[in-house]
């Protein structure tokens, strides 16, 4: 058995332990004795009272506990268990261009993986799972351990419906360009350690360079006046990134298809984009991007569908790249007040420098130094399946102890309402 809101327990016996402490302090009348002198006293109400620590109104004490343990029982919500100790995995296996041989992988993964088990290939997503090693295919998009670990928990809270524990492995080569700002934050909603299974990573690339970048914008754009300050606007008529701030022409997209190329549609209204509009439009706080996080009242009005290279903070989807040609267009969905200040300040620069990277983005396949990996993995044991179900879990037993608390305290109403009680 176990509890879905186990802190209830905790107050359900501090009440308990006042419940005790205060029927050990009774009030009684006195014993009423003839005197001799007695038709000297004026006659009026007797409000004398004499006070004992002795336990007191033992049937009025055994109600009153009984629904307070029948009403902090029901809050706690009791959930029995038909799993009998069953164990299931989610093993992420990473399938980026960070994994030197995809046949390392698949390696790894056949000898850790059992029936019952989820397999989700990683690249820059993870939202398809497989039950064979064979369908995992390299890809050359870079990896995302943050989509890995959301997806993992998505996965475990399935599995959790039939088992009593989870146990979360990941195959990777943890290069550091897979672990972004919101890896540590996702990575601790999972509750319990980590298996790191380390396999060969791709050998280091250069990277880092400073993009060099045309922009058609109006004069006192947000976005141009950003990243001309973050140095990136190029003025030698040698850019290789082009951003569009209104609707793209044909010549842009022609333009996008000559190798190295990279064409970033970033419009400033609705009326620059043709892409899908969000069923109910929103505001966010924050957008992440493979090199920055960019923390502002940002408005959601698109879906965009693609691989991503930003993602508000919520997971879904801000920013996509489409290989086209030997280059790649870019369809960024994040609008940008033109009154404010956000784009003028380094955040911005880090974000931004994500969006102008190679197609592909920059190569760094340097793995994540120790103290990431030991962070990564965690201590402790495998993660409660019960941690992991989906909130909308219910007791069926709550309503019937909420009843049968409330019965308890109709009893001890009648029973204070009989004879003359002392507390």
């Amino acid at each position: 058995m176990s509890w879905l809101l186990p802190s209830a327990l905790g107050v359900g016996a501090a009440a308990l332990i006042g419940l005790v402490a205060v029927h050990f302090i009774a009030r009684s009348r006195p014993i009423a004795e003839p005197l001799p002198t007695a038709r000297f006293i004026p006659e009026r109400a007797i409000r004398a009272r004499t006070r004992s620590y002795a336990l007191s109104d033992i049937v009025l004490l055994l109600l009153r506990a009984l629904a307070i343990v029948a009403i902090c029982a029901a809050v706690a919500a009791p959930a029995f268990s038909t799993t009998h100790g069953r164990t299931a995995r989610v093993i992420v296996a990473d399938r980026s261009r960070d994994v030197a041989s995809i046949g390392e992988v698949r390696d790894s993964v056949r000898a850790l993986a059992r029936a019952g088990d989820v397999i989700v290939p990683l690249d820059s997503a993870a939202s398809r799972r497989v039950r064979a090693t064979d369908s995992l295919v390299q890809s050359d998009a870079r990896g995302s351990l943050s989509a890995g670990f959301a997806e993992a928990m998505r996965a475990g809270a399935e599995l959790a419906r039939a088992n009593d524990s989870l146990e979360l492995i990941v195959v990777s080569p943890f290069a550091r360009e897979e672990i972004d700002h919101a890896t540590a934050r996702i990575r601790a909603a999972w509750p319990g350690r980590v298996r790191l299974v380390r396999v060969a990573p791709r050998p280091i690339a250069s990277a880092g360079t400073v993009p060099r970048v045309e922009i058609r914008a109006d004069t006192n754009d947000a976005v141009a006046a950003g990243l001309a300050l973050a140095g990136f606007v190029s003025t030698d008529g040698a850019a290789t990134v082009r951003v569009v701030r209104d609707k793209l022409t044909t010549a842009d997209s022609a333009w996008a298809t000559a190798s190295g190329h990279v064409l970033v549609h970033w419009p400033v209204a609705e009326a620059d984009a043709d892409w899908p509009t969000r069923r109910t439009i929103d505001a966010i706080g924050g957008v992440v991007s493979t090199s920055g996080v960019l923390v502002a009242r940002l408005p959601r009005l698109w879906v965009l569908n693609g691989t991503a290279i930003a993602r508000w903070a919520d997971g879904e989807i801000a920013a996509m790249e489409r290989p086209t040609g030997g280059g790649c267009i870019r369809h960024v969905g994040v609008l940008i007040d033109e009154s404010s200040d956000v784009t003028l300040r380094p955040p911005f620069r880090d974000f931004a420098r994500g969006l102008l990277a190679p197609c592909g983005g920059d190569a760094t396949f340097a793995v994540a130094d120790s103290t990431t990996l030991i962070s990564l993995g965690g201590a402790g044991p495998l993660a409660p399946a019960a941690q992991l179900r989906d909130d909308g879990t219910r007791s069926r037993w709550t309503p019937w102890l909420l009843a049968f608390g409330a019965l308890v305290l109709i009893a001890e109403l009648a029973v204070r309402r009989g004879p003359a009680r002392t507390t």
